[in-house]
């Protein structure tokens, strides 16, 4: 019986895994319109329309974790894993791959990964400063990154001054496509959580190990195929933005909606995480990519595999702390 749970969660996990491998493509494409339709410039739509629609799964997690299964460790885990994901491995792939010299904008560096570094180390300070959350610190995380949404549109007007004609799509069409595909990637994130949650408790595997590695790796499908879709393209902006730009959004945005509902209906919100080292290591590694990126703004194939290396190594050690039962 017990066999035949872990296959069906197992199963669960792999069809909805596609789903939201499937509905994440056409939110991108969906999202990527309505950018080109407003004339944003590469690094903005990709900070934006494609970080946000890249996010949605994300998002969703750490709503269902947090308001329908009582696991913030569950959301923090994917949003902690999802967030090293891409920060270490999309970049890497890209770099081994781009037909171009993975070299991005000022704007990239100096807005998008400052702004990243900014809001790992909120998120480390609101962690060690309180075990027990309000509507005071996901109130604050929202209002950061409203300020990085108001530096993203001054640096989108100046763009648009240049550029006065957008791309014409069919705009009820593609409104109603984001619709639709967020709707089923909703569904398709509902129970991925789920069935992960049930896993690891017939594996008796902690649940943050699964959403730290398994639940993670699936939700950044979405950022994967459109970073790498926009390195073959020599788009190297659009990349390494989206991959900001998400991070930036799971941790300011993805964290803090679910927090703030339950807060609004429960007061505090206990905040189970005990493994704060992740987080630090984290922003250790957010770091790392800006020194990296340095003064002439690129990656290079060394860099890619140290990143690779790096990521390998928080698995080994979130595998390790697993198999020993030092987390839970």
């Amino acid at each position: 019986m017990a066999s035949m749970n872990i296959a069906f969660d197992v199963g669960i996990i792999l069809l909805t895994s596609l789903v939201i491998y499937y509905t994440g493509g056409k939110f991108s494409v969906y999202s990527s319109n309505l950018g080109d339709y407003l004339r944003l410039p590469k690094s903005v739509k990709g900070v934006t329309f494609d970080a946000i629609s890249s996010s949605m799964p994300e998002l969703m997690i750490a709503l269902f974790s947090v308001i329908f299964f009582h696991r913030f460790d569950v959301g923090i885990g994917t949003i902690t894993g999802s967030a090293l994901f891409n920060l270490l491995i999309i970049p890497a792939i890209c770099v081994l791959i781009s037909p171009a010299i993975f070299k991005v904008s000022k704007e990239v560096e100096k807005r998008d990964d400052v702004f990243y570094i900014i809001s790992v180390a909120m998120l480390l300070g609101a962690l060690l400063f309180s075990k027990n959350w309000s509507i005071l610190i996901p109130l604050i995380f929202i209002l950061v990154y409203v300020i990085y949404g108001l530096v993203v549109v001054k640096d989108t007007k100046k763009f648009q001054e240049k550029h006065k004609v957008g791309k014409k799509i069919k705009l009820g069409k593609t409104i109603l496509g984001v619709i639709f595909t967020v709707a089923f990637m909703a569904i398709g994130s509902y129970y991925l959580t789920e069935s992960a949650i049930g896993l690891a408790y017939a594996l008796n595997i902690p649940p943050l190990v699964i959403s730290f590695t398994v639940i993670a790796a699936a939700t950044s499908v979405p950022d994967m195929v459109i970073s790498i879709a926009n390195a073959k393209k020599g788009n190297i902006d659009a990349a390494a933005s989206n991959v900001f730009g998400s991070n930036i959004f799971d941790i300011l945005i993805g964290l803090s909606i679910p927090v703030l509902i339950m807060a609004l209906f429960v007061g505090k919100v206990a905040i189970t995480f005990t493994r704060i080292e992740l987080v630090v290591g984290l922003l250790v590694s957010a770091i790392a990519v800006y020194l990296f990126l340095g003064k002439n703004y690129r990656l290079d194939k060394k860099h890619a595999w140290m990143m690779l290396g790096i990521y390998a190594l928080f698995i080994i050690y979130v595998v390790y702390l697993a198999l020993k039962g030092i987390v839970s």
